[in-house]
């Protein structure tokens, strides 16, 4: 394969591989595609309720449990994003995924996981609903669908650059042919077939980053003169130094911690984790599954920026540049390196890979449209519509899905950087529902009066602020957003201290009312 050759055919917008290389390529995702459906068609026949469709009906083993976390972490914001942001910012840039992901997955499975997965819950706001009330959980659960929204965009957008990539077809509809595929299998099978598919995607996405690593650590020259190659802020886990002359800002500071605690914490509360953990078999396969999962993400997180720092040497070399890439090239650092990489081996090996970042796209994006319409109809219709029967709100969360992916594929296609929508689509879980998910299991006097005045200054916090920082903002809604990432998470930052603060002063506040009427009663 002559790789010099790969920018051009990018340009001409014509496939970018030999023949013989895309018909094994599309044979195999072919076949892969097919055996997902036909898992979904089979996982369909054991669906007998919401219960099954869910939470596969709580009977899912250590093993199943930890994989289904995992594939559901690792999608194209922890792979292709990473990848890309590591090749642009180092580090720095990648703070929230994977290093906050992975924090997020130990501390859910120490503090969350367990004792909702007694409790028997369906969705991560059922505990809101039960301590706060109906309409405290349909309030959390309408935040959580941008978050799901995003994230669910965020895995269409990287499937249609990987059909870009391969055979030079448009995005869009590139993007479009994988949302379809996605939603096909999720529509019929659910928890089950999302967890069936996620063991083998798991597997693929793990072996196809393994082959691809040594490879590109040996075209840039060897790891020694890899790691020689960065500089200290390359490698910064700290807040960036601040100008020449001038001193950190306060939201520098927020904007650093909330690379931290965007995913960090919000992710603990995330109906996908939650979903996996409350199909487990019992309580302490939930806690297992879920640190385990937490310490593999992290290991295998460490390979996409290995990948991305050895992009800065490789693809050079092959007159590969940011222009020559075409259409969005900050989402093509792996796929190229892969093709540099494996393009001198066997075409199998094509095939293999790019099956695997196909693989853990799929199950990422299955993992977000699932949990999604969970929350949608089991925490926001389900209370409004009591009458309905059981395969009533199955097929209504059937349909639910499909609405979620038609809205996802929208803002797929405006906003076009996998890892900016990824990352800012955790921030309202941070601002309106850690908080309440936490103080409902740990702060057994906590009024249902301080659970909302924290939701509702939170949000307003956080609004406010985004508000403020849009004005003057100009251009389209795609560009706005590409540039929003700093306001949303200083925000979000900012709404959740206030909501913090506000909860403990209306518990306190509380507490001294009730001993001033005991005062009195005992005079």
């Amino acid at each position: 394969m002559n790789l010099c050759l790969l920018a051009a055919a990018q340009a001409a917008g014509s496939p970018i591989l030999p023949k013989e290389v895309l018909l094994f390529l599309g044979i195999g995702i072919v076949i892969y595609v097919a055996v997902m459906l036909l898992i979904g068609y089979f996982s369909s026949r054991r669906i007998a309720g919401l219960d099954d469709y869910i939470v596969a009906g709580r009977r899912l083993p250590l093993w199943m449990a930890t994989a289904t976390l995992l594939a559901t972490w690792f999608g194209a914001g922890s792979s292709m994003g990473v990848a890309a942001t590591t090749y642009t910012d180092g580090v720095g840039g990648v703070l929230a995924d994977p290093f906050g992901a992975s924090v997020s997955l130990i501390l859910a499975g120490i503090f969350v996981v367990g004792m909702l997965r007694k409790m028997k819950c369906l969705t991560v706001t059922d505990i809101i609903a039960r301590r706060y009330g109906h309409a405290a959980g349909a309030y959390a659960s309408l935040w959580m669908l941008p978050v799901y929204i995003g994230w669910l965009g965020s895995q269409m957008l990287g499937l249609g650059t990987i059909l870009y990539l391969l055979t030079g077809m448009n995005i869009i509809l590139g993007t479009c042919i994988g949302a379809v595929i996605v939603l096909v299998y999720t529509y019929a099978g659910g928890m089950w077939a999302v967890t069936l598919t996620d063991v083998i995607q798991v597997s693929l996405i793990v072996l196809g980053l393994l082959i691809i690593l040594p490879g590109a650590v040996g075209e840039a020259g060897g790891f020694g003169k890899l790691y020689s190659s960065l500089s200290a802020a390359d490698l910064n886990f700290w807040i960036p130094p601040a100008a020449k002359g001038a001193s950190h800002t306060l939201d520098d500071w927020s904007y650093y911690i909330g690379s931290w605690i965007v995913m960090g914490l919000g992710c603990m509360v995330g109906q996908d984790l939650i979903q996996r953990s409350l199909a487990s078999r019992d309580e302490k396969v939930a806690v297992a599954s879920s640190v385990m999962s937490g310490f593999f993400y992290l290991i295998i997180g460490l390979i996409p920026i290995t990948i991305g720092f050895a992009a800065r040497i490789v693809l050079p070399k092959y007159g590969i540049s940011p222009e020559a890439m075409g259409a969005d090239p900050e989402n093509q650092v792996l796929p190229q390196m892969a093709m540099i990489v494996l393009g001198k081996l066997h075409p199998l090996l094509l095939v293999l890979f790019f099956s695997a970042l196909v693989s853990a796209i799929m199950s990422s994006a299955d993992s977000s449209l699932l949990a999604g319409s969970s929350l949608l109809c089991n925490n926001v219709l389900k209370p409004l519509l009591p009458q309905l029967s059981d395969k009533a709100f199955l097929r209504l969360t059937r349909i639910s899905t499909v609405v979620l992916t038609l809205v996802s594929l929208y803002f797929a296609l405006s906003v076009k950087n996998i890892y900016v929508l990824m990352k800012n689509s955790w921030v309202t879980q941070l601002v309106v529902v850690f908080l309440p998910v936490m103080t409902a299991m740990y702060v057994p006097k906590a009024s249902r009066n301080a659970a909302w005045a924290a939701m509702i200054v939170s949000t307003a916090v956080w609004l406010a602020y985004c508000a403020v920082s849009c004005i003057g903002a100009t251009g389209s809604f795609a560009e706005i957003m590409e540039n929003f990432d700093r306001p949303l998470t200083c925000g979000a930052v900012y709404g959740f201290a206030s909501g913090v603060l506000v909860f403990f002063c209306c518990c306190l506040g509380e507490r001294l009312s009730e001993k001033f009427r005991a005062g009195e009663e005992t005079e």
